[in-house]
């Protein structure tokens, strides 16, 4: 079972990415902004992070940058998901897909990037 960490500010689009996960068997933890997805990331293991880009505080673009940054978090597959046109080319995320996200698209690309995380690197 892959536990999956959704970050974003919209409470209503939480709700509807959780649905989402737990229709395809993940546990599922949620942060409401990049700080509050680092402390998790602190305490629990996760296998592929979800999140807005554009946030109060710490945004998606920062929390990328950070956990890209951290020997410990670098592995983890990071999504972007953001309503505007051009993706942050600054940031080294591992997908980016715009709002609104098709449910299936989500969950296409979530196991995408866990399957690649998964792969032997020879």
């Amino acid at each position: 079972m892959k536990t999956v960490l959704l970050v974003d500010d919209d409470p209503a689009t939480i709700e509807a990415w959780t649905l989402c996960m737990q229709g395809e068997d993940c546990n599922v933890l949620c942060a409401f902004d990049g700080n509050g997805a680092l402390t998790i990331l602190s305490e629990q293991r996760v296998d592929i992070v979800v999140s807005d880009w554009m946030m109060p505080g710490l945004g998606g673009a920062l929390l990328c940058q950070t956990m890209k940054n951290d020997a410990a978090l670098a592995h983890i597959p990071f999504l972007m998901i953001s309503g505007h046109p051009n993706p942050p080319a600054f940031v080294s995320y591992d997908g980016y897909l715009r709002k609104p996200v098709d449910m299936g698209t989500l969950i296409a690309a979530v196991n995408r990037l866990c399957a690649a995380k998964k792969r032997p690197l020879y």
